[in-house]
């Protein structure tokens, strides 16, 4: 069956935070959330189309949706008992919500990744307290190395062919991924700290208006610069192959550029339409899952950081960029 490694089932863009460059576009987009009904159609057409090997909740800041959040993950695992269920959070909420998030795992066996995007210019102890907090009410312990839930969750030295000849070409050494990160793991489920440092580049300002890279060498943007290269994007029974090109229609909605030609040839990207694709287009997307399509050439050809400063990720002062 065409498979997906992950599948970020996205649930709406409402954030605490501002990050500059959010791939979901979260520091910019309000009002384009999809209804329940719509996400949990969305999930059943996926499920019947390809084989997903990881679900993952998608926003947004979770903890500001926590009753959608839930009826989704509830309805994840009623047609999918033992798959991995991702939940990302970045943490700033983490203390509030100690015996919500504990439960969710519990519950439903979720993995819950923390993402802590102001590691660079906050203090850190809050979150990381937090998250050995849910560890010790749900009796888990930490494991060491914390980098092994990329074998235990990720399947990064199994997987499908395509999976293991993405990572050979990659060449990640996974022992070296993330110095800070901290684990806290049973089976396929748990808590993950981790921290980030800077954000990938997915568009570029050109006299105050956005406006794609239009790299001449989509492989290179893919291997690159892509935040998301084996998450695909599922919004309103659609999958798309990263959340970049998925929000991209509602980004350029907020900004009214529908009309602009530097964005024409990336919205002419067509997504896998779960209502009406035929087996070739599920085939195609499966198949091009680990490397680049025409419409990755909308991001830079080298990687090109922003470093995660107050100004870069805080709403406060977004508007300073």
């Amino acid at each position: 069956m065409n498979h997906i490694k992950i599948l970020d089932v996205f649930y709406g863009n409402k954030c605490n935070l501002a990050c500059s460059n959010c791939d979901t576009r979260s520091d910019t987009l309000r009002g384009y959330d999809p209804e329940l009904d719509t996400i949990k159609e969305s999930i059943r057409l996926a499920n019947e189309k390809f084989d997903v090997e990881n679900w993952s909740v998608l926003g947004g800041e979770p903890l500001l949706y926590k009753d959608k959040v839930l009826e989704i993950i509830k309805y994840i695992r009623s047609i999918e008992p033992n798959k991995t269920i991702f939940m990302s959070t970045n943490g700033m909420l983490l203390n509030k919500n100690i015996d919500w998030i504990a439960n969710l795992i519990k519950e439903y066996r979720v993995w819950v990744q923390v993402c802590n995007h102001t590691a660079k210019f906050g203090s850190k102890d809050k979150i990381v307290s937090s998250v050995a907090d849910v560890a010790a009410q749900l009796n888990i312990n930490k494991i060491e190395p914390g980098y092994l839930w990329w074998y235990n969750i990720m399947k990064y030295d199994t997987g499908t062919d395509n999976w293991k000849e993405y990572v050979d070409r990659k060449g990640w050494d996974i022992t070296q991924r993330d110095l800070n990160e901290v684990t806290y793991m049973e089976n396929n489920y748990g808590i993950h700290y981790m921290e980030s440092d800077w954000f990938h580049s997915i568009y570029q300002t050109v006299n105050g208006v956005p406006k794609p890279f239009n790299s001449d060498d989509p492989q290179a943007s893919y291997n690159n610069s892509c935040p998301s290269q084996f998450c695909a994007f599922l919004y309103e029974n659609k999958i798309y192959k990263c959340a970049a090109l998925g929000t991209l229609q509602n980004f350029l909605d907020k900004h009214n550029l529908l009309e602009d030609d530097d964005w024409q040839k990336y919205l002419m990207y067509k997504p896998v339409d779960l209502d009406t694709c035929t087996d070739l287009e599920v085939k195609y997307f499966s198949d091009t899952h680990y490397c680049g399509v025409s419409a990755c050439s909308m991001c830079p050809k080298n990687k090109q950081e922003i470093v995660k400063d107050k100004i870069q990720v805080l709403p406060l002062y977004k508007h300073e960029r």
